[in-house]
């Protein structure tokens, strides 16, 4: 019984992506222009004002677009989360590829930036 527990709770801790460290798929964009811009995500489509700010979800990157055709429309990307990957495969490869699956199943192998500033300089 003993064994069993400890298996469980390695295999627990072996998908850190997933129990502990976590992902963040979430990024507060703030718009610092004059015009009203549209950021779409997996999640949907938000407009935010100008200079206001709002917290949007994203598992896979965050496209912004405004009207104003002289400003930038960029794409926010996501990144691979290196804290997780390398505890998947340190202590990890003790139960073979199932931390590193629970974490791709899960979307946590990669993360959204806390934040991001969206700017137009005219």
């Amino acid at each position: 019984m003993k064994r069993l527990i400890a298996i469980i709770l390695t295999l627990g801790i072996s998908s850190c992506g997933t129990i502990g460290i976590g992902s963040n798929h979430e990024t507060m964009i703030f718009n610092n222009s004059s015009d009203v811009i549209s950021a779409s995500s997996d999640n949907g489509i938000f407009k935010i004002k100008p200079n206001e700010k709002m917290r949007v979800r994203a598992g896979n990157g965050i496209t912004i677009k405004t009207p104003n055709d002289n400003c930038p429309q960029p794409i926010i990307a996501r990144r691979p989360n290196s804290a997780a990957i390398f505890l998947d495969i340190f202590p990890g490869i003790i139960f073979g590829i199932v931390p590193l699956a629970a974490d791709a199943i899960t979307n946590n192998l990669y993360k959204m930036p806390r934040q991001y500033t969206y700017a137009c300089a005219e």
